[in-house]
């Protein structure tokens, strides 16, 4: 339970991450969620890495907020053919060397896309789809590779990979039995807790499937709030950062009225308000996983128990991190480093 929880807390924050990123074409993907697919078929069962495919399309549609629109459609086609492209290229293909995890990452992402496009004819486009078809195709094809190769030098250079793959850390396998027995006897919810509970629940959802940025903002700064009332470690620095960054390479990408032009660069309406949504979101779900891991509220039931540990996870991935170059021979040892200390902590 404790290896499928985190890599479905690894798909939740590479997802949101991936959510906060502008998109140049319609129902495209970079791909960041499929990393830790990838990962689990050299250390899960074929079932534990077919539950992840499809937790990964729910946690996505969450982190979108179109688990009940149309566009969860194109998502469920897309991440299951993907999933199950690269499950099965991984299966037939990888252990005869007859292909690299760069030919993995491409068979997913064109599984993908073909899927995704089917929809979009069957659904939307009917013969337009052939107008998007080439530029989402040809995008696809180029991150795919990078996604691909920077797979290959994960997992040929990560420690922490290793060491799981190898049934190291047995400590490891016995503490997660330790916080599986703390959830199992924790006393039964409270009146109190079950409010709270309710209440977290409901600014979640409030925070998925709003469409106006300002409500999205009023649940961030009420999970801030929250966690500042409750003596929860909270740093704002983080968040600042993320909010300007997005929305920095949000208002690159312009659509909308035009309300500033500084030089060349058209600051317009539409583009500014998505990318404040996008950022706000991703940092409000870092806050109300800290209300939740904060007030040592224990779902009961196995269910209750991998919904814990996905959030417990997913605030340990959120937390910040001393700053690295982005190159491949420093990023990778420190999300390396990140994830050992995360998952065996």
């Amino acid at each position: 339970m404790r290896k499928l929880a985190f890599f479905s807390a690894l798909c939740f924050f590479l997802s949101a991450v991936e959510y906060a990123v502008p998109k140049p074409v319609p129902f495209f993907r970079i791909g960041l969620a499929n990393l830790p697919v990838m990962l689990s078929f050299l250390c899960m069962t074929k079932k534990e890495s077919a539950l992840l495919i499809l937790l990964k399309v729910i946690l996505q549609a969450f982190i979108s907020g179109t688990l009940f629109s149309y566009i969860f459609l194109f998502s469920l086609a897309g991440s299951l053919a993907s999933g199950f492209a690269m499950m099965g290229t991984f299966s037939l293909l990888y252990s005869r060397k007859l292909v690299s995890w760069t030919g993995i990452s491409m068979a997913g992402g064109l599984a993908n896309n073909l899927a995704q496009l089917g929809v979009a004819y069957l659904l939307l486009f009917g013969e337009n789809t052939k107008l998007v078809a080439p530029v989402l195709l040809v995008i696809s094809f180029f991150s795919s590779i990078v996604m691909g190769i920077f797979a290959e030098h994960f997992i040929a250079d990560s420690v922490w990979l290793k060491k799981l793959k190898a049934g190291e850390f047995i400590f490891a396998a016995n503490k997660a039995d330790v916080m599986e027995d703390e959830y199992k006897k924790a006393e039964p919810l409270t009146l109190k807790k079950t409010l709270c509970l309710v209440f977290i629940a409901a600014l979640f959802a409030i925070l998925f499937f709003s469409k106006s940025v300002y409500v999205t903002a009023g649940v961030f700064l009420i999970s801030v709030t929250a966690c500042f009332i409750k003596n929860r470690k909270v740093s704002l620095l983080p968040s600042i950062v993320i909010i300007l960054s997005v929305t920095f390479f949000s208002i690159l990408v312009p659509y909308g009225k035009v309300i500033l032009e500084i030089g060349k660069l058209k600051i317009t309406e539409g583009a500014l308000l998505s990318g404040l949504d996008r950022s706000l979101k991703l940092c409000g779900c870092v806050f109300l996983s800290k209300m939740i891991t904060g007030r040592g509220i224990k779902l009961p039931s196995k269910a209750g128990i991998f919904i814990g540990l996905v959030f417990e996870y997913f605030e340990k991935l959120s937390e910040k991190n001393s700053p690295c170059k982005l190159s491949l021979k420093k990023l990778i040892p420190a999300l390396d480093k990140k994830l050992e200390s995360v998952y065996f902590c």
